[in-house]
């Protein structure tokens, strides 16, 4: 069972399952400049690949995907209602080819049956690049003003809806699947 349209970019060595605002962009561009033209999109787990993904505090997740949806499509906060921020109805490839998806819906739809065998945690981002493909990149680095937002809305009522994320989020975190430097490179 797919919530989501899976978006894989796979080499020879790896596979990297992309989580909207979770860095994708920072990993993706690695990849490119460190696999020039040998690697390809794919949807189908591979067994004896590692595929990772990056994972981020549901909170930061939530408050840096809705400034950018906001910014993107020049909507006021307060024009915004809170409750259909949390669910998404977008399974179709023409929104996630236009980018016209809800950054701010849940990660979890991503990691549902996805295949995934190791989690980079977002603040160890910078150390699993600069070890697997020996730099740091930061694309759209975000600009937005997340604390006039914040402002506006009740961190109370937004932490209701994210109870399930957080779960999933300190299972992710307190498995063996979550990567450490100390674990070394894992392709």
């Amino acid at each position: 069972m797919q919530f989501r349209i899976l978006e894989i970019t796979e080499t020879e060595k790896f596979q990297f399952l992309r989580i909207y605002k979770n860095g994708n962009v920072s990993v993706q561009q690695c990849i490119m400049e460190n696999y020039p033209g040998k690697f390809w999109q794919s949807v189908s787990p591979v067994k004896n690949k590692p595929r990772f993904a990056i994972i981020r505090d549901p909170y930061e997740r939530f408050i840096s995907g809705l400034a950018y949806d906001l910014t993107r499509h020049k909507i006021d906060i307060k024009d915004v209602e809170l409750k259909k921020l949390f669910t998404t109805n977008e399974m179709h490839l023409r929104n996630t080819m236009l980018g016209n998806i809800n950054h701010s819906a849940s990660q979890i739809p991503y990691l549902m049956n996805s295949g995934v065998t190791h989690y980079i945690e977002m603040k160890d981002l910078n150390l699993f690049l600069q070890m697997h493909f020996n730099k740091v990149k930061h694309i759209h680095k975000s600009q937005i003003k997340k604390n006039k937002i914040e402002e506006y809305l009740d961190k109370k009522e937004i932490m209701k809806y994210l109870h399930l994320d957080y779960y999933v989020y300190n299972s992710i975190i307190s498995s063996p699947f979550l990567w450490e430097w100390q674990h070394g490179k894992i392709f």
